[in-house]
């Protein structure tokens, strides 16, 4: 089966940062998630790019940002090569020794859980000097010059000082949030590797939240305060993503690819592909 997740070595590799031509690498990017937060530079042409079933159109200039753990892809917009700058990084390592300040991914978590913006245009991404950053980024981790490591990390709390900043602008609230990590977070975000891993199953929120030595209603609060969705909807979404690549990449029938991926009944299959994805599983094949 092609999980979705996609491993991380957080540990030994907290930043990555590189260039992209769809032209020479592996492209389309598949829907994956992976615990790094993840950011996009359009450097030429042009490509779409799908975050949680939402599909943004990037052109030369502007910027996406992923959160981590979202469900994300990527594919062409035409026949012409598309270039673009990417940085994935750990967020918890992004801290600065100061009582002042949250920890960034403190402020970062309760962005998300504002349904924060994550497509910069042009303007913003000129203004705010992301190009630069990216491209400094990329810089230092190839050259790996003596302090490499202290220079991306330095442009990485830059540049997310400025996203916080431009959020708060918008109106979202970091007054009152607390720095504290509980273990019932970190036990969820592990959670879903093993939902990727088990998304043939017939998975119960019930049964993850025993799993994670939680009460049902303790356990789908905290979820959804995470993500922004319940773990219902989370299950749904992977297993559409799923689907429809097992419909583009495979010679399994619709009643073969409901069944591999838990569905009780082709029915159900249908009725969940198309909320949200507008369309038949069957229309993908067409």
């Amino acid at each position: 089966m092609n999980y979705l997740y996609e491993y991380s070595d957080i540990l030994n590799t907290p930043y990555e940062a590189f260039v992209f031509d769809t032209h020479k690498g592996d492209f389309p990017i598949r829907p994956h998630f992976h615990h790094y937060v993840e950011m996009i530079y359009m450097v030429r042409g042009s490509m779409f790019a799908s975050l949680n079933e939402k599909e943004y159109y990037l052109n030369e200039g502007q910027m996406l940002l992923f959160f981590s753990d979202s469900l994300h892809s990527m594919s062409a917009s035409s026949v012409k090569k598309a270039v673009f700058m990417g940085i994935k990084f750990d967020v918890a390592r992004l801290t600065v020794n100061s009582g002042l300040t949250p920890r960034i991914q403190t402020l970062l978590n309760a962005a998300r859980g504002q349904n924060a913006r994550v497509f910069f245009n042009e303007d913003e991404c000129r203004d705010y000097g992301f190009e630069d950053i990216f491209a400094d980024c990329v810089k230092e981790l190839s050259q790996k010059e003596i302090g490499y490591d202290i220079a991306v990390h330095a442009k990485l709390c830059l540049l997310m000082t400025r996203l916080i900043r431009i959020w708060q602008r918008e109106g979202l609230d970091f007054s009152n949030i607390s720095d504290y990590v509980s273990r019932d977070e970190l036990t969820i975000q592990n959670i879903l590797e093993y939902i990727d891993i088990h998304l043939d199953e017939n998975l119960k929120v019930e049964e993850l939240a025993k799993r994670c030595n939680m009460s049902y209603p303790h356990f789908a609060r905290t979820f959804k305060d995470l993500y922004g969705r319940s773990c219902k909807e989370h299950l749904e979404m992977l297993r559409v993503e799923r689907a429809e690549e097992m419909l583009r990449f495979t010679n399994l029938s619709l009643n073969d690819v409901s069944t591999e991926l838990g569905y009780s009944d082709q029915s159900h299959f249908i009725r969940a592909f198309k909320k949200l994805k507008g369309v038949t599983p069957g229309s993908i094949r067409l």
